[in-house]
Parts: C-alpha cells; structure tokens; sequence
C-alpha cells in the first residue's frame, strides 16, 4: 500500500513538472509571436496612416529578489500637435511570460532609455517605461547601427546568470522597420 502510494506521489510530481514546462513553453511562444504581430501592425498603422507610431513597452509589478522585467506594450498615435491617443488596446503578455530586461537579452528596454512621449493619460508611464517610433516610411527612429532585440521568456525563469533554454528573440531591423522572431 505504502509502495503504491509513493509511486502514484512520484508520478503526480512527474507529471505536474512536464505540465509546468509545457505552460512556459507555449506563454514564452505565444508572447513572442503576440509581440511580433503587435510591432508588425504599428509599422503598417505608420505606413498607411502616414503617421509615426510610438511603441510603449511597460514593466511588471515589480516582484522583490527578481530584477526588472516587462509583460505589455501600446500602441500610440503620435499626432503633429503632440498627443498620443490610443492606437491599440494594450497587449499583455500571457502571465507565464515577459520581456528579459537585463543588457545582453532585450536592448529595447535597457540600451533604448528614450521615455515616451509625455501623456497625463497614460498612468501607466513611470520611469522604467520605454518607448521608440515607428515611422510614416515604415522605418524606426532607432540607431541603425543597432541591434534591437525583445527577448521573452519564462516569468518564472529569472536568474539572468542561468538563461533558461526556452525563449524567444523578437528582433527589430531598425531600417526597415521589419520584425523576425529567433528560437533556440
């Protein structure tokens, strides 16, 4: 009976682990895949309205012993007399999922430090929100020398010295305005 039972507890354990890792792996996808689409539609939005589109990239609640990280973006019309109304409802990360924010892994948020636009709307804006444009030509007003990456993975997966082996990579051509998602 007590042998019975420790095997059933060893597969429950067993079981909930893979589960977990599953979880992950499709958040880590899905955020990805949602930021791809989402920064794919603010280089069209500028292209046809010909309009520049402010991307604002938003962190977490910050969560005490884990560094900085960031799980929504907007969308934002930057209009010639200043404002910037809503283009998009914010995009939220899936929970099991955000954005690394440490140098090596998603220079958006930590080589890119322009603060978006000055907005009394937005109340989400705080000192860590970042922000770059995409532009009526479908260009960005990032350096074109840079690399500009966005790298999602695992909330749960924070220790930047031990990166874990699911994530994804959404990479920005700073010229061309074009988006590509990398994977391990």
């Amino acid at each position: 009976m007590v042998l019975a039972l420790a095997v059933l507890l060893a597969l429950f354990y067993f079981g909930i682990t893979a589960y977990t890792r599953i979880v992950e792996a499709s958040a880590v996808e899905a955020g990805a895949q949602m930021i791809n689409d989402q920064l794919a539609d603010a280089r069209q939005d500028a292209i046809s309205q010909n309009m520049a589109v402010e991307v604002r990239l938003y962190e977490t609640a910050p969560v005490p012993g884990r560094p900085t990280a960031y799980g929504s973006l907007q969308l934002r019309w930057k209009e010639s007399d200043g404002t910037t109304p809503p283009a998009a409802r914010p995009l939220l990360l899936p929970q099991a999922a955000v954005i690394d924010a440490t140098a090596v892994h998603s220079t958006l948020v930590t080589t890119n430090t322009e603060p978006p636009t000055a907005d009394a709307t937005d109340l989400r804006i705080d000192p860590l929100t970042r922000a770059f444009h995409f532009l009526p030509n479908g260009s960005t007003d990032l350096a074109p020398t840079g690399q500009w990456t966005l790298t999602v993975r695992a909330a749960t997966q924070f220790n930047p010295a031990n990166f874990p082996a699911n994530w994804a990579c959404v990479e920005v051509d700073p010229v061309t305005g074009r988006t590509q998602i990398y994977r391990p």
